[in-house]
């Protein structure tokens, strides 16, 4: 025990004087801390522009049409200020080229016109304003010569609906900002501290390091120690970040839209925070137990990353599943992802806080969590013991495995 403090120890104060630890930490605080105070900028803002100017009214995009006076469309084209009516095609062509206006529509008949311009974009507002006036001459038009006052229809045409919607269970749509938070921070934690975990063993093992810390200490010690230090530096990042963003938003929160401030309070649970923290610890660990061990089959630093590319390659897997699970927390697929602990780590605290999860199935994932890292965390002290003094050859994972049922 004495000696796993001092490994511990050692390797936690190791990172944690890490320049590149204090500083990304830093930095990434900060700004959180400022997109916190994004609302009160623009509210600010927005008071001093109140105050100062006078608020114009909106235009369209600069439009020039050329329409025929016969048309239906004349007196409406003719009566918006915003449009420019041109004489003729030629007139138009010109104000588009020299940019007098932005866009030119020719009307050829009540149901096709022919548009000019510069710039072709995917949407063009110009475009879809003649479009709707278009159309609701023509329809007014049809309307009119069958009898129709067009004003009538169109008063019994808008209907406005209330509804009062009342969830019995959980409401996802107030918990997908904070579970796609918590995704994308555990994601970025795992994969940035399982490739240094992993580099830090084969850099010990590439620079004989390793041997001499063998002879005074069990591997078991030194794997355990490395993988807690590190995993603890990591965990500490993520309550620093979590820390500014809650001083940032208890500053500004009087400054924040209120279904901003209710998607918090709603997502937001002392249940939901303690089943996020035991699957995102649990799985955290099982990962770097597994990163370590990688990097202890290694010979040279610049292996590892091949090395560790095939569980890689699982946990981004177990991402995209974790993100489909927002958007179909209920569905079979997810349901059973929940009960594999290399993506449960994700899918069961996400479906816990989008959907009702039975008790069972919370807890029977839970148990599998807990015992599948307890078992990796045993395996990789074997793969480390193992790998610890290989400088021959690199090992392979599927080796140590058989080597490990045979000996059993």
């Amino acid at each position: 025990m004495k000696n796993l403090s001092t490994v511990f120890r050692f390797e936690f104060l190791e990172m944690a004087k890490k320049r590149s630890t204090i500083i990304s930490t830093l930095i990434i605080t900060m700004i959180l801390v400022a997109m916190t105070f994004v609302p009160s900028i623009f509210l600010n803002k927005g008071s001093s522009d109140d105050t100062s100017t006078t608020a114009e009214p909106k235009t369209y995009e600069t439009l020039g049409v050329v329409v025929d006076d016969t048309s239906i469309h004349a007196p409406v084209f003719k009566a918006l200020p915003e449009i420019h009516v041109y004489s003729s095609e030629t007139a138009l062509k010109e104000a588009v080229e020299d940019e007098t206006v932005t866009d030119g529509i020719i009307i050829n008949s009540d149901t096709s016109y022919s548009m000019l311009t510069l710039k072709s974009s995917m949407f063009n507002q110009n475009q879809q304003i003649v479009e709707a006036i278009m159309t609701q001459n023509v329809i007014d038009t049809n309307l009119t010569q069958k009898g129709i006052d067009p004003n009538q229809v169109r008063e019994a045409s808008t209907v406005t609906l209330s509804n009062n919607v009342q969830i019995l269970g959980k409401d996802a749509s107030q918990s997908t900002f904070v579970a796609f938070g918590v995704l994308f921070v555990l994601y970025m934690l795992i994969l940035l501290y399982g490739q240094s975990v992993a580099t830090s063993v084969a850099r010990e093992k590439d620079s004989r390091t390793m041997e001499l810390l063998i002879t005074s200490t069990k591997p078991k010690v030194l794997i355990l120690g490395k993988v807690l230090a590190v995993g603890l530096i990591g965990i500490l990042q993520v309550v620093v970040m979590i820390l500014g963003l809650t001083l940032g938003y208890m500053i500004n929160k009087g400054n924040y839209p209120e279904f901003i401030t209710a998607m918090i309070q709603a997502s937001i649970t002392w249940d939901a925070a303690l089943i996020y923290a035991i699957f995102s610890i649990s799985g955290y660990f099982l990962y770097l137990f597994i990163f370590a061990s990688l990097g202890s089959l290694v010979t040279k630093v610049e292996d590892v990353s091949s090395a560790v590319t095939p569980i890689t390659f699982v946990f981004v897997i177990a991402y995209l599943l974790a993100s489909f699970a927002m958007g179909m927390p209920d569905a079979t697929v997810i349901k059973i992802a929940s009960y594999v602990p290399f993506v449960s780590l994700f899918t069961t605290p996400i479906r816990y806080m989008m959907t009702t999860v039975p008790v069972y199935e919370l807890v029977a994932s839970l148990v599998l969590m807990l015992g599948v890292t307890v078992a990796i965390a045993n395996l990789s002290i074997y793969i480390y013991r193992k790998g610890s003094l290989n400088y021959g050859n690199r090992m392979k994972f599927s080796d140590i495995l058989k080597q490990r049922k045979f000996r059993d």
